[in-house]
């Protein structure tokens, strides 16, 4: 089920990032891909301004007596480009036509447009008015979600560790860009939005071209069976409801909103850096036990101390950018080591986590509304956080990496290796972390110290730490004894047909 590193344009990306830690990496990877990185970022910082900011989207709508935000309808047309995307595209090759590519740019800057054209241009007529909303949403849904599936497909080719350190690149200068932005006038602000689209395709294709000179390695196909992501998806519509729920509380607006995003992205990049660069936590671990609390803590801080708390809305935004991070080191992970297809991997939880997101403000604003006074606030979201908490605690599986948080199947457990069973028993019986499982594993598959070390993005240091401590667990001292160790191991649990017969040194 998982790939090797692959070598991608003549860099062998994941060797190279076993080489640096912390902040070293980070600048490494943009000084090698600095194309790639300012085009990541601008589209990041036109993602603040179409998804979080409000720029685009200031006006409201009624429904049932109730008052939502316009973004709604338009995170819902996201999602339903998204799902379109996933089922339609999954394995067509139309994405390596140059073609798409400026069809995407004219989507978007067209979809600028008309956003303009209905909350400048002063249209009488509702219909017409309605008309060019809607023309605008979907035409900036199409292109936006067309740049994101082409950013995760390049990212997707170049691995796990590049691509965190990008994203936490990108998040630092995003947070700047996005609180200068505001300080623009707002004439000048729809021309950065204007300009935008064009300049992110531009470096997306200079990136593209310089990263994979062979462009077949990047747009080829995948024989593997598609299933329904349902994990990563959970996990996409929780992380879009713990955002989504306050922002339909929050009265932020202008320049403190940007305030709030710009500290977000500060904290999550600082955040991620440390622990999934610095200390290699692994994704479990990373989404699960960090990204959620932190979405929790988010909530609880707006239930005690108010919808307009600036500390409670920067919890919020940062838990959530943590979370999407991660999340495009997750997907990344997905689509190179699980040989998934991008369009796959990249559409199905963006169309869960856009369906979280509006589902969330729709909550948010229906409870604002509702909700008489404080207690009831404070109640209303220590419930969510809870809910919030159980549901990382029910996501949270050490299968999730073989099972590629449901975009793949391992087989059923009859199906699965005598090996890897005994392996997974073994680790329960003597303590083993799940690291350690996995090297032992490699090792009892007959892989060598230095594929386990790119299959892992580990250094052959850190595997010799973790051999260390699992041959003291063990009480063992070498790999041959290792072998012997799962085998005797492994004759235990099998029926005498079923015997698997000891290594030659032990007959």
């Amino acid at each position: 089920m998982l790939a090797k590193s692959m070598d991608i344009g003549g860099i062998h990306m994941e060797a190279e990032g076993t080489r640096f830690g912390g902040m070293r990496k980070v600048v490494h990877d943009v000084r090698e891909q600095p194309t790639l990185f300012v085009g990541f970022t601008a589209y990041k910082t036109f993602a603040v301004l179409l998804f979080l900011d409000g720029f685009f989207f200031p006006g409201t709508f009624r429904v049932a007596g109730f008052e939502f935000s316009t973004i709604v309808p338009f995170l819902f047309i996201c999602a339903g480009v998204c799902l379109f995307f996933a089922f339609r595209f999954r394995k067509i090759k139309v994405f390596d036509k140059d073609a798409y590519l400026w069809f995407l740019v004219v989507s978007m800057v067209l979809g600028v447009f008309f956003l303009f054209m209905e909350t400048h241009a002063g249209i009488a007529d509702d219909a017409f008015r309605f008309a060019t909303l809607v023309l605008g949403m979907v035409l900036l849904a199409v292109g936006t979600m067309g740049i994101h599936i082409e950013l995760g497909r390049i990212f997707g080719m170049l691995g796990m560790t590049p691509t965190l350190t990008f994203g936490i690149a990108s998040a630092l200068a995003t947070g700047v860009l996005s609180l200068g932005i505001t300080l623009l006038d707002p004439l000048l602000r729809w021309v950065v939005a204007f300009v935008l689209p064009a300049f992110i395709v531009l470096l997306f294709y200079c990136a593209k071209g310089r990263v994979f000179p062979d462009q077949k390695v990047l747009y080829r196909e995948s024989a593997n069976d598609l299933f329904i992501p349902y994990r990563f998806m959970a996990t996409s519509v929780t992380q879009g409801l713990a955002l989504g729920i306050p922002l339909g509380f929050l009265s932020f607006s202008g320049f403190l909103s940007q305030m709030l995003d710009s500290v977000g992205y500060f904290f999550a990049a600082a955040l991620a850096l440390l622990a999934v660069l610095v200390l290699q936590m692994d994704f479990n671990r990373s989404i699960y036990q960090i990204g959620f609390p932190l979405a929790g803590a988010g909530l609880l801080a707006v239930g005690m101390l108010g919808p307009s708390s600036v500390m409670a809305g920067v919890l919020q935004v940062t838990g959530f950018l943590y979370l999407d991070l991660v999340l495009w080191g997750l997907g990344s992970y997905l689509i190179k080591n699980c040989d998934q297809p991008a369009t796959w991997v990249a559409s199905c939880p963006s169309t869960a986590l856009m369906l979280g997101r509006a589902l969330g403000i729709v909550v948010g604003s229906v409870a604002l509304q509702v909700l008489a006074d404080s207690a009831q606030i404070v109640v209303f979201f220590c419930t969510l956080a809870f809910l919030v908490l159980m549901t990382a605690l029910l996501l949270t599986n050490n299968a999730n990496m073989r099972t590629g948080w449901g975009f793949v199947r391992p087989g059923d457990p009859d199906e699965a290796t005598d090996s890897y069973r005994t392996c997974e028993v073994v680790a329960q019986d003597f303590g083993l972390t799940q690291r350690e499982l996995e090297i032992m594993y490699s090792l009892i598959e007959g892989k060598s110290r230095k594929e386990i070390a790119e299959d892992l993005y580990i250094t052959s240091n850190t595997i010799k730490t973790h051999l260390h401590n699992l041959y003291g667990k063990l009480d063992i001292h070498s790999e041959s004894d290792l072998k012997a160790f799962v085998a005797k191991r492994e004759r235990m649990f099998s029926t005498e047909e079923d015997a698997v017969p000891l290594p030659p040194e032990e007959v």
